[in-house]
């Protein structure tokens, strides 16, 4: 005894020395979990392949999380002075994008119309179609240039409540949870309520809301597991060795675990720990049990401690050590699942390996140690040998066999056809709405549409520039049929950088401008041609001049003639000699000299009023001359003026030529505008190479402009059925689109999260079919090896697979009337699996390794019936407990821990049912015969005898 106590002491000392280490050495789960769980998926997957073209993209989008700012006013309307101090925190936030590590941000727009008139006017605006039009060039121009790519219309909600922002935000040195916090004490702003959310947010409250329920949980089920305990035990001291020893090796083996993460990069999830602690708890409270009501046997027997105690850790630890290895074979062999949320479930292994040593070390000593005063303050050893539940069941499964069958069938087929395909992938589902990014997510889905919380974006990438006609307009191409699909609220892509279709791009815009213009100046030409045709020159006036000049020059004639016939040529002198000569001609008389003077001066005063009359005949003789030439000229241009009448008359008629050509043109360009040619975009090169379009379309253009984005917004929620369906379309239906052109070639791959949801599930499903598989068939092996038998553990493996499809189906329905969630997430099928199979296969070799100890001359239907009886306490205690552990998970608030936790207590509870209501039927309907036309038993002689 002393060589006993000795031998342990020292081991149990080791152990706490260990522990205690442990704790010290352990690395923070919390950052493990964000640095090392996140599921890893093959870089051959559409969403690595797309993140990695997006990791290339430039210095906007690379490296980036997508996040979105959201400020609201709950049912009222945001006033201006409260859309001016949003626009103020996001312009400040702007100003200190360093700070942040803000890559890209893409405001709401302020004014209040423009929340209401979704997309603004500037969303459809575009440079005008060639240089010819020079104005329309202009205007569009003009347009474009107050098209401010980074402010968007589209991020005001419909009924004015609510503004959101779009943030890229770099990784520097930043987990989800400090950029959410800096964040948020960024944006805070008076008068609204502001939340950060993204899908990593959601991701990271998940992680955050696990480990917060992984704290409550364990103080939860501890406590609950004491008081389950010292009622099934009556005891006080029971429960307290079976926690210590499950603690200690819950400590080691975690610190293991998580060192291993640590160091070299040990598969590892926000389920990994969770997984443990349940599985360790119930596992150790079942080993507890197992040893303890053994160790009662045979104190009951006579056996003294030390006796007893070796005796139960041989019988005990007989079954305890297979059950163990079992279980970490299983849990090891999904190191095969190539699944990264599956692979992190091997650490459940290493938590058994440790669990299985620490106890078969450390619970013997204290049933050594303290003997029969572990059961204090009973003494009755008697209490709970056997199970009178597992025995009446077993005995009716025997007596009517066909009737047990039909019966378990009857009550499992609604369970297993409750059961459905899709589960939900969105992690916003896992959380309550006590976390701002889910409040957040939800008020986007209230106000905008259901997609917008996580759009898919579509890369293509090329080995050429696309900024060019050729190649915008097939992005063009596939954006309209994308936008018009079913399902699809809006696209946006270097065509429509804002989820509508520049409308001054597109041939028929600029077709129809032409054409009106043609048609104003076709209208214009008719009238000028009507003008034309009644065009005349009126000349009467012209013929009043001739007749005026004709009578002015006849007048200036008369005068003339009138001045020459009383004009005097004569000097005086010459005068006075003429007069002197014909008075001594008829007088005979002469002038005197004074005579002569008098005469001589009265004539050269006379002569000056003549030379004023000369002066005057001159003059009219001038005018005169020029009346004349007046008329000439006259007559001359009534002469040009009529010619000039004919001409004009003569344009009007080629001018309708020309504008019947002119109409005809129009009507063609018209008609071209109606067809699918006018259903195309035309993009000159001096819009392409002006710098406003390149502002334009930068966000959807890589730097290198050899890949191009369309951001796609979904009428679905994220990670939902709908929504896989149509990401699962995407890219087939780009890849359709690209046939034939220059683009045929590129690289096309469809991102966000939506597209990692798809590649999860793909990847999921995939994988765990595999590992269902794998880890059936490898149970069923190991049970046979146990059992001695291939039917016996057939039977077990596929009652329990039963038993998962009704649990599935069972949480489905309950989920969808207390919990308000139509489907299940994810996750949980996995690991209700996982959990199913570990606690059934455990209880498998329970009930087979007590099959194999009763008497074996019996028939075998007895034998199971025996057994039954025998192991039948501790399964249901052992189910009592698991029970209770897993419904501490329900206090974690995560939809999937609460999922699986009601999965598992309704499908141990039906296992605990199942099992003893058909094994034994189905041991007597194949292991001794069935006379059918009897409906009676009938045992199998081997005897010789009987055979003859």
């Amino acid at each position: 005894m002393n060589k006993f106590f000795k031998k342990y002491i020292g081991v149990i000392i080791a152990w706490v020395v260990v522990a205690i280490a442990a704790i010290f050495m352990m690395p923070n789960s919390f950052n493990l979990v964000a640095s090392h769980g996140q599921t890893s998926l093959p870089k051959s997957a559409q969403s690595q392949v797309a993140n990695t073209l997006k990791n290339n993209w430039g210095p906007k989008l690379s490296h980036t999380r997508q996040v979105l700012v959201v400020f609201s006013n709950g049912k009222a309307k945001l006033n201006d002075i409260q859309r001016n101090q949003i626009n103020t925190t996001l312009t400040t936030l702007e100003n200190k994008k360093d700070q942040f590590d803000i890559k890209n941000i893409v405001k709401p727009s302020v004014d209040s119309a423009a929340a209401v008139s979704q997309p603004s006017n500037a969303q459809s605006t575009a440079a005008a179609p060639s240089s010819s039009q020079s104005s329309a060039a202009s205007s569009g121009s003009d347009a474009m240039l107050n098209n401010d790519p980074s402010v968007s219309a589209e991020l005001n909600s419909k009924d004015g409540t609510t503004m959101i922002a779009q943030l890229n935000v770099g990784k520097r040195d930043l987990t989800v949870r400090q950029m959410d916090t800096k964040l948020k004490a960024a944006v805070r702003t008076a008068s609204v309520k502001t939340y950060i959310t993204s899908p990593d947010s959601l991701i990271n409250d998940t992680q955050h809301a696990t480990e917060a329920g992984l704290g409550k949980t364990e103080i939860i089920a501890i406590v609950i597991i004491l008081l389950v305990l010292i009622l099934l035990f009556r005891s006080l001291l029971i429960p307290l060795v079976s926690l210590i020893s499950t603690g200690i090796a819950y400590i080691i083996s975690l610190a293991i675990v998580l060192n291993l993460v640590s160091r070299y990069h040990f598969p590892f999830s926000n389920f990994t720990q969770i997984s443990m602690l349940i599985l360790l708890l119930g596992l150790g409270t079942d080993f507890s049990i197992l040893l303890i009501n053994e160790f009662k046997k045979q104190l009951r027997a006579g056996k003294d401690q030390l006796e007893a105690t070796l005796a139960a850790r041989r019988n005990a630890g007989k079954t305890i050590l297979i059950s163990s290895l079992t279980l970490i074979v299983l849990f090891s062999l999904l190191g095969f699942a190539n699944y990264s949320l599956y692979e992190s479930l091997v650490g459940v292994a290493i938590g058994i390996l440790v669990l299985l040593l620490v106890l078969m070390s450390f619970t013997p000593f204290f049933l050594f140690f303290m003997g029969e005063t572990i059961f204090w303050p009973s003494s009755n050893l008697e209490a709970h040998n056997y199970s009178r539940s597992w025995g009446f069941l077993s005995t009716k499964s025997a007596a009517h066999p066909l009737i047990a069958l039909i019966i378990a069938l009857i009550v499992a087929t609604p369970f297993v056809f409750l059961n459905q395909k899709h589960l939900n992938h969105n992690d916003a589902a896992e959380i309550t709405l006590k976390y701002p990014s889910k409040k957040g997510y939800q008020i986007v889905n209230q106000h905008y549409a259901n997609g917008m919380n996580a759009p898919v974006s579509i890369y293509i990438k090329s080995d050429h520039s696309l900024r060019d006609q050729t190649d915008l307009q097939q992005i063009e191409t596939i954006t309209r049929p994308l936008r018009d699909q079913k399902g699809i609220h809006s696209v946006n892509s270097a065509t429509e950088p804002h989820g509508q279709p520049l409308k001054q791009l597109y041939v028929n815009q600029q077709l129809n401008t032409l054409t009106g213009d043609n048609d104003a100046v076709s209208s214009g030409m008719s009238d000028t041609s009507k003008k034309l045709k009644s065009t005349s020159i009126q000349t009467d006036g012209l013929d009043s001049v001739t007749g005026d000049a004709q009578s002015i020059t006849s007048m200036v004639s008369t005068i003339q003639n009138e001045f020459n016939n009383s004009g005097v040529f004569a000097t005086p002198a010459q005068m006075v000699d003429e007069l002197q000569q014909k008075l001594r001609s008829e007088h005979r008389r002469r002038l005197t000299s004074m005579q002569r003077t008098v005469v001589t001066e009265a004539l050269s005063r006379a002569l000056n009023d003549q030379q004023q009359q000369t002066q005057m005949n001159s003059a009219l003789s001038g005018i005169g001359l020029k009346t004349d030439s007046i008329n000439s000229s006259t007559n001359s241009f009534k002469s040009e003026l009529q010619n000039v009448q004919n001409q004009v008359r003569g344009y009007a008629s080629t001018l309708d030529n020309l504008n019947n050509s002119l109409t005809n043109s129009n009507n063609f360009l018209k008609a071209l505008a109606k067809s699918s040619v006018g259903n195309t975009i035309y993009i000159p090169d001096n819009v392409i190479n002006a710098d406003y379009f390149k502002t334009l379309i930068g966000e959807y253009l890589s730097t290198n402009e050899k890949t191009t984005r369309l951001d796609v917004v979904l009428n679905a929620t994220p990670g939902s059925k709908k929504s896989i369906e149509l990401v699962q379309d995407l890219e087939n239906q780009v890849n359709y689109d690209l046939r034939g052109t220059q683009l045929k070639g590129a690289t096309v791959a469809v991102g966000g999260y939506n597209s990692m949801v798809v590649d999860n599930q793909q990847a999921a499903r995939t994988s765990f079919k595999r590992v269902a598989i794998l880890l059936s068939i490898a149970a069923a092996l190991i049970l046979m090896i146990v059992a001695g038998s291939i039917l016996q553990p057939v039977y077990l493996v596929g009652s329990l697979g039963i038993t998962y499809l009704m649990s599935l189906g069972f949480t489905k329905w309950f989920s969808a009337q207390f919990l308000g969630q139509k489907w299940l997430t994810a996750n949980m099928p996995f690991l209700t699996f996982m959990m199913l199979l570990a606690f059934g296969v455990d209880y498998s070799i329970y009930l087979l390794m007590k099959y194999k100890q009763t008497d074996g001359k019996g028939k075998s239907a007895e034998r199971m019936i025996n057994a039954s009886i025998l192991i039948g306490t501790v399964v249901i205690f052992a189910i009592v407990v698991i029970s209770v552990i897993f419904a501490s998970l329900m206090s974690s608030g995560v939809l999937t821990l609460i999922q699986v936790a009601i999965a598992v207590i309704f499908g141990l509870i039906i296992f605990g049912i199942v099992v003893p209501s058909i094994m034994p039927g189905l041991m007597r309907l194949t292991y001794e015969g069935f006379n059918f036309k009897q409906l009676r038993f009938r045992h199998r002689r081997t005897d010789s005898k009987s055979e003859k």
